[in-house]
């Protein structure tokens, strides 16, 4: 009896310290978003037309948070476009790894936590920035290990270095 009650104890515990599935990245091209990646609700990847805005929001997005500056947009007014289709539009704007401050990944780690509830689109120009702030968060707010974050952001569109160096910089500064 004492060592069925000890067993089941021993599952019990086991059952509870077992890590949370950790959702994975994939693919979900829409329209001319053919790289766009989701996770859960969020969807992550380059420049949506007007046509993407209006698939995602046929998909259930509500939220858009852009991290294109105001120069980059030619003859396309993204704001008015998603604020017709009903859609939150945030803005979280850098385009350079000097940019990439404390505050600005601050700012994307907490909007990437909202995000997990779903229906948000994130965005730059080419995933390229979006996937640098990805590998923050999942390093630091999901425990991926670093290289299994960076493959991932990759797979988003990190491509620049510098991006990489910066937010490697800022995991060991936030874990100290």
């Amino acid at each position: 009896m004492r060592t069925t009650c000890l067993a089941a104890l021993a599952v019990a515990l086991l059952g509870a310290c077992t890590t949370p599935r950790i959702e994975p990245v994939q693919p979900a091209p829409i329209g001319s978003l053919a790289a766009l990646q989701s996770c859960g609700g969020l969807y992550m990847g380059g420049q949506p037309t007007q046509a993407d805005l209006e698939a995602l929001a046929a998909r259930g997005v509500r939220r858009v948070i852009n991290l294109r500056k105001e120069g980059e947009f030619q003859g396309y007014d993204e704001r008015a476009c998603a604020t017709s289709l009903g859609l939150e539009y945030l803005t979280l704007q850098f385009s350079t790894s000097d940019e990439l401050t404390d505050a600005v990944l601050a700012r994307a780690r907490e909007l990437l936590a909202q995000a997990n509830a779903g229906g948000t689109l994130l965005h730059c120009g080419s995933g390229n920035r979006v996937g640098a702030l990805w590998l923050a968060h999942r390093t630091l707010d999901i425990g991926l290990a670093w290289e299994d974050a960076l493959r991932e952001a990759q797979a988003v569109g990190l491509k620049n270095q510098a991006y990489t160096e910066r937010i490697r910089a800022y995991v060991e500064s936030a874990r100290r």
